[in-house]
């Protein structure tokens, strides 16, 4: 399968990588970013398990 990339001047889009769990904490984890995502701040085990799930699903 060819992972889906979007790019533009401005924005480049992809699909989740295992990497992104060592990044993704910083707003998942955020009490202050998470308010508008609907769900509570993740802890690192819960990102990583987010994360897992995505890469299995794509």
């Amino acid at each position: 399968m060819t992972p889906a990339r979007l790019t533009g001047p401005r924005l480049a889009v992809r699909e989740v990588e295992a990497e992104d769990a060592d990044g993704l904490p910083a707003v998942y984890g955020d009490a202050a970013a998470t308010r508008h995502l609907g769900f509570e701040p993740h802890s690192r085990e819960q990102v990583e398990a987010v994360v897992d799930r995505s890469i299995a699903s794509a």
